[in-house]
């Protein structure tokens, strides 16, 4: 299950899709695929003057995975079909958003002499191999490259998974905006933020899921790692000590804040001694739906 608030047109920015005059103009069909469950949101269409979305429709549906798998189980493409089937056709900005755990991340440093887009995709396959060895059979690769001289940050999905959700929506005559891994939004919920309050961009930027943690640094605009770390009820101790050996081999990252979503009762003193800036939602999708995320996150995160 992912741990993350919903915060349309910001967490999934219109000019990042494939469609973008669909984001700015038609409702958004948002489909969150986990190894354990399908969540489907419905937004109605931006409004003048702060194209703010509206929650129409919040479904989840439990599924059969587990988090060691490298591909959704089998039982969610029928989900998907029984979803679907009354929307098909239909104007929709379709995002969807998968869970980290069939993503793969790393950060390469700048190579200058890389001119040519073959090279620089040989050099971040080579990468992604390095890091992953056997797992990086058939991915599809993406690359967001930094600013002159800084790192670039590759992500890669697995090929299949891709081949086989484009291939459900168009039997629907669906068409995605995005297809993004589930930390994608909380970077980016982070950015706003960040730029809202005039912050610098700085800080480690976590999303949470039931069995796994997502977790990268920025310094000065520029992505240093992405990490990911299995946890369990205990997780909070887990970051801490990950970030602890982290400045311990890097302490010129000391005093970075962490960027995580407090809704899930997740308090200052769980992550002591580092600061805890919470990802607060720009668009409020009413209070009937804020009570319901925080008992559903509530209930999914032990006492603290």
């Amino acid at each position: 299950m992912l741990h993350h608030y919903p915060d349309p047109g910001v967490d999934c920015r219109w000019h990042d899709s494939q469609r973008w005059w669909q984001a700015l103009t038609a409702p958004e069909l948002r489909l969150v695929i986990s190894c354990d469950e399908l969540e489907v949101f419905r937004f109605a269409r931006q409004k003048l003057p702060n194209f703010t979305r509206e929650l129409l429709d919040h479904q989840r549906y439990a599924l059969p995975g587990n988090g060691q798998d490298m591909l959704p189980p089998e039982a969610l493409w029928q989900t998907l079909d029984t979803v679907l089937s009354p929307l098909a056709g239909q104007y929709w900005h379709l995002v969807v958003v998968v869970s980290n755990q069939y993503a793969r991340w790393l950060v390469l440093p700048w190579q200058a002499e890389l001119r040519s887009q073959a090279d620089r995709q040989a050099y971040y396959l080579h990468g992604l191999q390095q890091a992953f060895a056997s797992e990086m059979q058939d991915w599809q690769v993406r690359a967001q490259a930094g600013g002159y001289g800084q790192a670039t940050l590759v992500n890669a999905l697995p090929a299949a998974l891709s081949e086989n959700l484009h291939a459900a929506l168009a039997e629907h005559r669906l068409s995605p905006g995005m297809i993004v891994p589930a930390w994608v939004l909380s970077v980016n919920q982070a950015l706003y933020s960040q730029r809202q309050q005039r912050c610098s961009l700085d800080g480690w930027i976590v999303c949470r899921e039931s069995g796994l943690l997502t977790i990268g640094c920025l310094m000065q605009g520029a992505w240093q790692q992405v990490r990911q770390l299995p946890v369990g009820q205990q997780w909070q101790q887990s970051l801490v000590q990950l970030l602890q050996r982290e400045l311990v081999v890097h302490p010129e990252r000391a005093g970075l804040p962490v960027y995580l979503s407090k809704l899930n009762g997740v308090v200052q003193a769980s992550l002591a001694p580092f600061e805890v800036l919470d990802i607060l939602p720009a668009h409020g999708l009413g209070e009937v739906f804020n009570q319901s995320m925080r008992r559903r996150m509530a209930d999914a995160s032990p006492a603290v």
